[in-house]
């Protein structure tokens, strides 16, 4: 991934619809997934501790930070150096090298991570496997549908897409029970969908250029607000498909 797409990504994550509603699920299945409980059961005795792998920009550790001390891992200079814009220091690493103690974390997290060329996601899920104190929980979002990849995809040279059976598999091989998985993007799917075979047709499309801007006011709030309700929904189920996953799961043993 390089300089430019991090500086496209630093540029709208406080205001892009997709950033916020990804904050808006993480929080809202961490809450509804029990996690949230073990935390706060943690807090009485000490500081709960969460790792952010592949953190980018830092963009998603204010939100981590309100369940514990967050530490942030990314491997990309341009990262670390946008993320200390936002007061963020974040740790160089890899996913399947984190640098970490063993069974020094209470949450894992790879935010948009594994689908990335160059990273084997089984060796990142054993890392995370080897950071988390028994009983710790693992958390995973990323792309739905290799037929989905677009501009994005190619820019931040993306390796693949997984279905949620494909992420489920890798996470249990790896000895991890699954408390919640959904796909995510659901209301908004036709949309995302229909831009995509738009890119396809488009010569612009076949250059490395991104598709991460800064949104029209009106498709930001409205697909803001259809993100929004769909979170409402989280708590009652999994939705059947959508552009993205969610996957909960935690380590085997008891704290």
């Amino acid at each position: 991934m390089e300089e430019p797409e991090y500086r496209a990504m630093y540029a709208v994550e406080k205001t892009h619809w997709w950033f916020v509603s990804r904050r808006i699920f993480v929080d809202t299945l961490l809450r509804e997934s029990g996690c949230s409980a073990y935390i706060s059961r943690i807090v009485s005795v000490r500081t709960p501790r969460i790792a952010d792998v592949g953190a980018g920009t830092g963009g998603m550790i204010p939100l981590l930070e309100q369940y514990g001390s967050v530490v942030g891992i990314e491997p990309s200079i341009w990262g670390r150096t946008l993320a200390k814009k936002r007061r963020i220091a974040l740790r160089k690493g890899s996913a399947e090298h984190t640098g970490l103690p063993t069974k020094s974390m209470d949450m894992v997290c790879f935010f948009d991570v594994l689908y990335h060329n160059g990273i084997h996601d089984t060796h990142a899920v054993s890392e995370a496997k080897r950071l988390l104190r028994p009983g710790g929980w693992l958390v995973i979002s990323d792309c739905a549908f290799s037929w989905l990849a677009g501009p994005h995809d190619r820019a931040v040279q993306g390796r693949t897409r997984y279905t949620l059976a494909q992420m489920t598999r890798i996470v249990q091989s790896q000895g991890f029970v699954i408390q919640k998985k959904t796909y995510v993007f659901f209301l908004v799917f036709p949309f995302v969908a229909l831009k995509r075979m738009i890119d396809r047709l488009s010569v612009r499309h076949a250059t490395h250029h991104s598709d991460v801007a800064k949104a029209h006011w009106f498709v930001n709030a409205v697909f803001l607000w259809l993100c929004r309700l769909e979170a409402l929904g989280l708590p009652y189920g999994s939705y059947p498909f959508g552009s993205s996953i969610f996957l909960i799961a935690r380590k085997k043993g008891r704290k």
